[in-house]
């Protein structure tokens, strides 16, 4: 079933669910962690500074703005899904279930990416999911019971099925 974010939500979800860092301080936030990129430009930051993610989803865009990036040479498995602006599809939360099943995937989005942290924190038992925070940084965000059950509320609260 995909859900949309309910409008009395968004500004809720604007805020950084984890340690907002600035990208010099990466390396040391992340050293020894297994990582989960969401987001072309975090991708391509922990790419160039040598990581493999365990799953990296993007869509091929910075600041709405389209891109050319050659991920496919960089990972092991790719996926697929769509996922419209504002909501998280059925098909990407089963895509998502499927690459973590594997080391080093990449799953490509047609449409938007930002809200598909919130799947990834549920799906996935360890790590560090790590995104942008436009204009202000990166956000590191540890996967945990107290964070899974943190995200499972912002579902219930701010998630309504599409009609």
């Amino acid at each position: 079933m995909d859900l949309i974010l309910k409008k009395e939500c968004r500004e809720i979800l604007k805020k950084p669910l984890g340690n907002l860092i600035n990208p010099d301080n990466l390396l040391e936030a992340i050293k020894n962690k297994e990582i989960l990129t969401i987001g072309d430009k975090v991708t391509q930051t922990a790419l160039e500074l040598g990581f493999k993610p365990k799953l990296s989803i993007i869509d091929y865009k910075i600041k709405r703005k389209e891109i050319n990036y050659n991920y496919q040479d960089l990972f092991e498995n790719t996926f697929k899904s769509d996922n419209e602006a504002g909501g998280i599809s059925e098909n990407s939360v089963k895509e998502i279930k499927e690459s973590l099943k594997y080391n080093n995937s990449l799953l490509e989005i047609k449409g938007e990416e930002d809200l598909l942290v919130l799947p990834v924190v549920l799906e996935y038992e360890k790590g560090v999911v790590l995104y942008g925070q436009p204009g202000e940084g990166i956000v590191v965000l540890e996967i945990n019971p107290e964070k899974k059950e943190e995200i499972k509320k912002l579902y219930f609260n701010c998630f309504r099925d599409k009609l």
